[in-house]
């Protein structure tokens, strides 16, 4: 089996927070997405700038969960949450390359550039699909950069068998993006 390349922090630092808020807009496609009060995860949440930018749109009464292996990432989240004020209403989670080691219910997930990555993506969108609420979504979106259309498909196609509908195609910058919603068990048995 071919070795998945996983991007490692000092890979993270070439796209700094100021350049991905000026080229991925967050405020814009999440704002539609991500609203006060709400539980949301970060899935992959890297060097936590999307976790940073949930905390301060879920507000005081919401709850982001950062979920990541890698503990460097995890470390790096925690001084930016805490930065800028909103660590009391994020949790970080250290999960395994293969489980996601996270069961809490959520409004939102948010996948940025991760599902490729992934050595078993049928168990990371079951998971996925496991955390969400009936009336929840999830995000993925892969770099398209380095994740072309074919690859893109198929792994939108592993979603769906997964038990994840599309439901749109979000405009994410410099991205290949898809908004899921979890189908119910009987749902994915017809």
């Amino acid at each position: 089996m071919k070795e998945i390349f996983v991007a490692k922090w000092y890979h993270l630092l070439i796209y700094p927070d100021w350049l991905r808020r000026l080229h991925q807009r967050p405020g814009k496609f999440l704002g539609e997405l991500v609203k006060p009060g709400m539980t949301v995860a970060d899935i992959g949440c890297g060097l936590g700038f999307y976790t940073r930018e949930m905390a301060l749109m879920v507000g005081e009464k919401g709850r982001v969960f950062a979920v990541d292996f890698q503990p460097e990432m995890l470390d790096f989240t925690e001084r930016k949450v805490k930065k800028a004020a909103v660590s009391e209403r994020v949790e970080v989670i250290r999960c395994t390359r293969d489980d996601l080691i996270f069961s809490k219910h959520v409004d939102f997930a948010l996948s940025m550039w991760v599902a490729h990555e992934v050595p078993d993506r049928d168990r990371f969108f079951r998971q996925i699909r496991g955390i969400l609420r009936p009336d929840g979504r999830f995000l993925l979106a892969e770099p398209n950069f380095h994740v072309g259309k074919e690859l893109y498909k198929a792994i939108c196609d592993d979603a769906e068998r997964a038990g994840l509908k599309k439901i749109s195609e979000p405009r994410v910058g410099g991205s290949r993006a898809a908004l899921f919603t979890a189908l119910s068990e009987q749902e994915i048995k017809v």
